[in-house]
């Protein structure tokens, strides 16, 4: 297996994976979506006793969310690393941008 074969199979693997991400969030906004129902229909004056208690509760649940998206940006972040550092080398190796990155459109940018 020669280098580019190497690559192509790293960037098929990435592609992959942000598939199974693309599916993992499917299920989490569906998971959501339930939550969301379940906190409007649930959490009400009836329900939970006291501005304070329904505030510490929706504080809770935006917690929540605000982990969620922030692990999810970090996962993201460090998927975008690993494909621009194998983009950029490949370039490098390239001897001027032709190759790898010209089929993918990034040959001509940095030229």
């Amino acid at each position: 297996m020669n280098r580019e074969d190497i690559w192509m199979h790293m960037l098929d693997s990435t592609a992959k994976l942000q598939h199974e991400i693309a599916l993992i969030l499917e299920v989490k906004a569906h998971e959501a979506e339930k939550s969301r129902s379940w906190v409007c229909h649930h959490l009400t004056s009836a329900n939970v006793p006291g501005h304070e208690n329904q505030m510490k509760i929706s504080g809770d649940v935006n917690e929540q969310i605000i982990e969620l998206i922030d692990g999810l940006t970090k996962m993201e972040t460090a998927l975008n690393r690993q494909l621009q550092a194998l983009l950029g080398a490949k370039e490098d190796d390239a001897g001027g941008g032709s190759g790898f990155g010209d089929m993918m459109g990034y040959g001509s940018e940095r030229g």
